[in-house]
């Protein structure tokens, strides 16, 4: 795992972390890398704008922790999610990388009956759900991990306090952005359009079907929802929110690893499907819809004369914006 500065990003977005390749065969016989794109992560520190959805005191808590306890779940995310994980499959030659004879315990505590065929993979198997289920459970992984102190030394983050407050902020991104991720629910065709909104989703649902007051969405405004917040009990983390991610993420583990998509897609879609006392608070999150960000890109060039390189960034502005393009182009 490595985190880079990043100089220029060709494409229609820029991620916060990637896992490559995206060949499963290749990551489970040859291995795979994962990186954080580190200056993505501290641009949008930057960001004063309010935080919507939650307590107003936890708003400073909030801002203060949000990019370190974002980016030790895109580290988890990428490195211990995507990268794990073995699928038992039937090779090329016929045989298999498992035993066959005695294959492992699925959760009912017999042996699988299900594997990958020769000539398939996850994406042919699972379809259309393979990237948001694959991304649920990358996410799974962090939120199971981040609670584990010894991990979040490797960091950095060695005082218990601030371990306590990395924690906490962590779980409190998840829920927000399962709430969040509703602007991106067709509420005619009942469909997503982004794998990592539906993924946050339906772990927010997990952590409302956990219970005991772990989290809960509250409100006075009867009608439009306007003062909508997220109420997360930090001191049912451990107790209740971990175990219910954990069983949550074991069941999308073991299904995936074993090709078994009649339960594996059962499971995700009634997760992430959006009951209608969650669908109602979609309007509200679309009015407090924020601008989407973007991130104006330096150039390099070389001095003809001396050779030199110069690096040139360029003003947070459209017209900065509009001009980073036009240089790198030119």
């Amino acid at each position: 795992f490595t985190s880079l500065e990043v100089l220029t990003f060709a494409g229609s977005g820029i991620p916060a972390g990637i896992n490559i390749p995206n060949y499963d065969d290749v990551r489970i016989n040859i291995g795979f890398k994962n990186v954080s794109l580190g200056n993505i992560l501290s641009a949008k520190e930057g960001n004063k704008e309010p935080v919507t959805f939650i307590d107003e005191e936890l708003s400073d808590l909030f801002k203060e922790n949000q990019a370190e306890a974002f980016e030790v779940q895109v580290g988890l995310h990428e490195l211990l999610g995507h990268g794990s994980g073995k699928l038992l499959m039937e090779l090329e030659d016929g045989k298999f990388n498992f035993d066959r004879e005695n294959p492992p315990l699925g959760l009912d505590g017999k042996p699988v009956a299900t594997y990958y065929k020769k000539h398939t993979t996850w994406s042919s198997v699972f379809g259309s759900l393979a990237g948001p289920y694959e991304e649920c459970r990358a996410e799974c992984v962090a939120m199971f991990l981040i609670t584990d102190r010894e991990i979040l030394k490797i960091f950095g983050i060695n005082d218990a306090e601030k371990q306590n407050e990395i924690i906490t902020i962590g779980y409190l991104l998840m829920a927000r952005a399962g709430l969040l991720a509703l602007q991106f629910w067709d509420p005619i065709s009942k469909k997503w359009g982004q794998p990592h909104m539906q993924a946050r989703f339906s772990i927010l649902k997990t952590f409302l079907k956990a219970g005991e007051g772990f989290v809960k969405l509250e409100y006075s405004d009867e009608e439009n929802f306007s003062d909508l917040k997220i109420v997360m009990d930090k001191t049912k983390i451990e107790s209740i929110g971990q175990p219910a991610i954990g069983e949550y993420l074991k069941e999308l583990h073991v299904y995936k690893c074993s090709g078994d998509f009649v339960q594996g897609s059962e499971l995700f879609v009634e997760r992430s499907t959006v009951p209608e006392e969650i669908a109602r608070f979609r309007n509200v999150v679309l009015e407090k819809k924020l601008p989407r960000k973007q991130f104006i890109q330096c150039n390099t060039f070389v001095d003809e004369t001396t050779g030199a390189v110069e690096m040139r960034s360029y003003p947070e502005t459209p017209l900065g914006m509009i001009q980073s393009f036009y240089e790198r182009a030119v």
